[in-house]
C-alpha cells in the first residue's frame, strides 16, 4: 500500500521545528514504506519555505533536492529536477511560474502562453499574448 504525504509532513521532516512530528516523519521515511507526494505538496512546500519561513531560493533548491532524492517517496523527480534548476536561475520567476514552464516542455503543450512579461522573457518555451 502507498500512502500520500502532505505538505506539512514535508515541512516537519526538513525544518524539524516540531521534534515530535519530525521524529513520526522521520521513522516513516527511514521505513520501508513508499509515499506518493503530489506536485501541489512540494510546491506548497516551496511556497512555504520562500515566503514564510524567508529560506534562500539554494536553501529550498536543496530541500527539495532532499524530497525527490528520497527513494520511497514517488514524485515527479524530472519535473521538479528542472523546476529547481530554473528557479535558482532565475530570482525573479515564481516557483509555480517555473514549474508551469517545466511541464510545458516535458509534455511538448508548448508554447506556455502568458500575459506575464517576466515569465516569457526569462523562461524557455514561453510565449506573451500581446492584441495584434
Amino acid at each position: 500500500m502507498i500512502a500520500s504525504l502532505d505538505t506539512k509532513c514535508l515541512l516537519r521532516w526538513l525544518l524539524g521545528d516540531i521534534p515530535e512530528q519530525t521524529e513520526i516523519i522521520t521513522g516513516l521515511l527511514d521505513s520501508p514504506q513508499s509515499f506518493t507526494v503530489a506536485d501541489a505538496a512540494i510546491i506548497e512546500t516551496i511556497f512555504v519555505l520562500e515566503k514564510v519561513k524567508k529560506i534562500s531560493r539554494p536553501a529550498i533548491t536543496q530541500a527539495v533536492s532532499a524530497i525527490i532524492a528520497q527513494g520511497n517517496i514517488k514524485c515527479s523527480r524530472a519535473i521538479f529536477s528542472e523546476t529547481m534548476l530554473l528557479y535558482a536561475a532565475h530570482p525573479k520567476l515564481s516557483a509555480v511560474d517555473c514549474y508551469l514552464s517545466i511541464v510545458a516542455r516535458q509534455t511538448g503543450a508548448m508554447p506556455l502562453l502568458t500575459f506575464d512579461e517576466k515569465l516569457a522573457n526569462q523562461a524557455p518555451g514561453t510565449k506573451l499574448l500581446t492584441r495584434k
